[in-house]
This record gives C-alpha cells, sequence and structure tokens, in this order.
C-alpha cells in the first residue's frame, strides 16, 4: 500500500451517512462538458517529475521512517487497460486540446493503481510535438480533486502545474495538466531547499485563504471540529480488525512502530485530549485553507529562476491549513540524521522541546520556523501552539482516511499499515502535550 491516502470520503465507515455524519463537507455539482483551463499550449519545458511519491514516517517526536512503497505493486507503471481504454483516452485528450492533430501514447506510465492513473501522452499540433501529463481519477473519493486544480491554476500559477483540462468521468474524473521542469526538492537534499518548499506552501496557503468564501465553496472539505468522531471511527477499526493483525501477522508492524501492548487503552485515555486539544485549535480561528496530504521532497521541484512548484494536489482538501507540514518534517529530520551521521558532533541533531511542546530536532525546527513565519496569521507564539496542536491531530486524520479508502476498496484486513505508522508518529506527540495521560 503506498502512502496515497484519500482525503474527500462521504460516509464514516460502517455507519449510515447521516448529515452529521457525512465527512467530509463536499460539493457534489459537476460540469457536464469538458472544462479548459486556459487556451493554447503550455508555456516552457516538455519533461517534468512527475512520479509517483515516495512514503516517509517518523516526524516531530514520531517514530521511524519507514518506505511504504515496499507495500506497491511491481505492476504499477503499466497501463491498466481492465480500467482504462487507451484509445478513449487518447480521444478526448485531442478533443480538450484545441488544434491537436494527434495523440501518441501512453509513452509512459507513472502510476497505475486502484483508485487513480497518471501517464504521459504526445499531442501534436502545427506548432510539434509536446508531452502532456494525464491523470485519471477512479473513485468518488477523488472526484474534485479537479476543482483544486482549476483553482490553484488561476490564483498561484508559479507554483503549482498548469491545469489544461479536465471532465468528470464515471464517478471520477480525467485531467490533463501541462509538463514542467525542474530539479527534485528530494535529489537536492538540502536544507535551505525544504524551508524554501514550506514557504511556498505557506504563500498558497494563504492566498486560498484570502478568497472570497463563493470561491473556496465548490472544494471538497474537512471541518476541523470534527477531528474527534474521526478518532472514534479509527478507535473502533483498531478495535475490531488492526489489534488482531498487529497480534499474528503483522507483530512486526507493531514492534516498527513501537506500538504498545495496551495500544487501545492508551487511545482511550487520550481520548478526551484529542477533544480538548480540537477545541482550543477551533477557538484560534484560524483560517481554513488546503491541506496538501501528501507534502513531501518527492513532490516538489526547484525551477530554472528559482522558484518552487508544488505538486501532486490530488487528495487535498480545505482543513487545518497546519496539518500539510507533518510528512515534510520527516524530510528535514532524515536529512539532518545522514548529516549527523558524517559529523563528529551527532547531538547537534537531538530532539528538544519547549516546556509543554512537542520536541523537535534542530532541522524540523528550522523548517516549522520558516513555515510558520511566511503566514500572516497570529502571533508568533500562538502559531507555534496551533502548529503543535496540529501535530497531535494531523495522524488521526491520516488514520481514518486509511480506513475509509479501505472500506471502499473492499480490503478486507482494513488498513493496519497505515494506522500503525499513524499512531507511531502520534503517540510520542500526545505524551509530550499530555504526560499523565500517558502515564495512565
Amino acid at each position: 500500500m503506498s502512502d496515497r491516502m484519500c482525503r474527500g470520503q462521504t460516509a464514516r465507515l460502517n455507519e449510515p451517512a447521516t448529515a452529521e455524519a457525512t465527512l467530509p463537507e463536499r460539493h457534489n455539482a459537476s460540469p457536464t462538458v469538458p472544462s479548459p483551463v486556459g487556451e493554447g499550449w503550455p508555456q516552457g519545458g516538455v519533461r517534468s517529475l512527475w512520479l509517483p511519491s515516495p512514503a516517509h514516517g517518523g516526524g516531530a517526536g514520531g517514530g521511524g521512517s519507514t518506505n511504504m512503497d515496499n507495500m506497491e505493486d511491481d505492476d504499477e507503471h503499466r497501463w491498466p487497460d481492465d480500467l482504462l481504454d487507451a484509445a478513449a483516452v487518447r480521444a478526448w485528450i485531442a478533443a480538450v486540446l484545441p488544434g491537436t492533430r494527434e495523440v501518441a501514447g501512453p509513452l509512459y506510465v507513472h502510476q497505475a493503481k486502484e483508485w487513480g492513473v497518471t501517464a504521459s501522452f504526445a499531442a501534436s499540433n502545427d506548432a510539434g510535438v509536446r508531452e502532456v501529463i494525464f491523470k485519471a481519477g477512479l473513485l468518488r473519493l477523488f472526484a474534485d480533486a479537479p476543482r483544486i486544480a482549476a483553482l490553484l491554476t488561476r490564483v498561484c500559477p508559479n507554483a503549482v502545474p498548469q491545469l489544461l483540462a479536465w471532465e468528470p468521468h464515471g464517478e471520477g474524473s480525467w485531467s490533463l495538466f501541462a509538463t514542467f521542469e525542474g530539479q527534485s526538492i528530494e535529489e537536492l537534499e538540502n536544507q535551505q531547499a525544504l524551508q524554501q518548499m514550506a514557504r511556498t506552501l505557506a504563500h498558497i496557503q494563504a492566498t486560498v485563504a484570502a478568497l472570497p468564501q463563493e470561491e473556496r465553496a465548490p472544494l471538497p472539505r474537512l471541518a476541523l471540529r470534527l477531528l474527534p468522531r474521526l478518532y472514534e471511527t479509527v478507535l473502533r477499526e483498531v478495535r475490531e480488525r488492526s489489534l488482531a493483525y498487529w497480534a499474528d501477522e503483522g507483530r512486526e508492524l507493531a514492534e516498527q512502530f513501537n506500538l504498545p501492548a495496551d495500544i487501545l487503552a492508551q487511545m482511550e485515555r487520550f481520548q478526551p485530549h484529542i477533544a480538548a486539544w480540537t477545541d482550543e485549535l477551533v477557538a484560534g480561528s484560524w483560517p481554513e485553507s488546503l491541506d496538501h496530504v501528501d507534502l513531501h521532497a518527492g513532490n516538489a521541484i526547484l525551477r530554472s529562476d528559482g522558484g518552487i512548484l508544488i505538486y501532486d494536489w490530488e487528495e487535498a482538501n480545505l482543513s487545518c491549513p497546519f496539518f500539510s507540514l507533518d510528512r515534510l518534517l520527516d524530510d528535514a529530520r532524515d536529512l539532518e540524521s545522514l548529516e549527523s551521521s558524517e559529523s563528529p558532533d551527532e547531538s547537534q541533531a537531538q530532539p528538544t522541546a519547549t516546556p509543554g511542546g512537542i520536541p523537535y530536532t534542530p532541522a524540523e525546527r528550522a523548517l516549522r520556523d520558516a513555515y510558520l513565519a511566511a503566514l500572516p496569521w497570529g502571533t508568533p507564539a500562538s502559531r507555534e501552539r496551533a502548529f503543535d496542536l496540529a501535530l497531535c491531530l494531523a495522524p488521526i486524520k491520516t488514520a481514518y482516511e486509511s480506513v475509509i479508502l479501505a472500506e471502499t476498496l473492499g480490503w478486507e484486513e482494513g488498513s493496519p499499515h497505515l494506522i500503525a505508522w499513524a499512531l507511531g508518529r502520534a503517540l510520542p506527540r500526545w505524551r509530550a502535550l499530555s504526560p499523565q495521560a500517558a502515564g495512565g
């Protein structure tokens, strides 16, 4: 299983879809014709780094790293004939790109999953041949992804991929993007590049948050106030399915993420604290903006003009913006660990915390500070407190979404891998903010 998890589910697992149980809130209206975004051909280069995103474990106060890609299908780079008709895709690309005479491909399948396909095609017109990126969202969970891409193309055109066209297709959607050029932030292995990436995210989030409500209304949304209810779903999933898996064939998984034998009891002890942290974060009246969901160094490039472009927004939704930095902190810490292993003073990378706060390594703290300083909201102290609270709640959102995706795809064992990963990073943070709960 990869770390591509759903944002935008429509009902809680095993519960009726009542008005209160619909999570998150979504806009269901869809256009019935292809929706071109701008006219003509994309400007700039024709090659991109639009590749499947690797997963990262750990994080501020979290457990160790793991590469969730080890769980992925080896056939993910083959065109899925059982899911998509390549000829129909070529015909659609030709129809939505003005002046196109011929479409060839797929040239390369970047990723093929049960829930989505990304592939390169070549489109020819009188000006020549251009590569374009086709994305198919095959599940209802991701049907609104093009709405986010369309809005970001309009308001942050230099910081995100350019959406060329999209339309609803079945329960999901088809989208077409221009390619882009640059060097992967992951390949740069540079803390300053990670910090620039965080500042770019902050700029995007501040821009979206400042838009009129009617412009944000069509986007998928998961209200922050619902986090305690999401936690109830995760608790039930752990109780009914994950515990048995971790005690048997998933024993090594539980050990890898340092899950205690009394994990369920600990989760229950922290339940009132989850509610209190949610209430405190809601009371801060922080602007709602896009949570990227899968922000890591493999999902951004450094352009030739020095700017950062962030991609793979398919699972994003309107929620607490601070959630987005959770995984990027892993990249800062992992790079710091690599650097410290080559230094005689390995103690420099040890995490420290202010009283009542989450511990951060120096690199994690520098990344957090770069991000928070770029946001125009609140005071520095209030932003830091809100960020700590958000890091305690973000893994709950991740675990919940993995439950919903597993249910949607009919995975009998559920999602014990992602839940273990999420709890492994959450528990140290919860203990740091409420040590009395950790003690029982």
